[in-house]
């Protein structure tokens, strides 16, 4: 399971477009890139980070199968809510 230290120890680029994705809900490769300004190969290693700690959802465009959807976990997202809560109420 993430945690909130988890998230605040994510490289820069990792939190932005996680935070995008927190806004907009889902988006492509090249949606997020608009969003953030950042290089592919930034981007496709923030993603990478966010999937490998089980925070990213990614899911088949069914408009352009050679694209990608990506997505919070929001399993993982609501348990990380859940936690923050608890620990402000300490």
């Amino acid at each position: 399971m993430v945690s909130k230290k988890k998230i605040e120890d994510l490289p820069c680029s990792a939190k932005l477009v996680f935070k995008v994705l927190k806004m907009k809900g889902r988006a492509t490769f090249q949606e997020l890139k608009e969003e953030t300004y950042m290089p592919d190969r930034t981007l496709r290693e923030a993603l990478k980070i966010l999937r490998d700690e089980s925070l990213l959802v990614v899911q088949p465009c069914l408009g352009d199968t050679r694209s990608r959807v990506y997505a919070l976990n929001e399993e993982v997202c609501l348990s990380l809510i859940d936690d923050l809560k608890s620990n402000r109420r300490r």
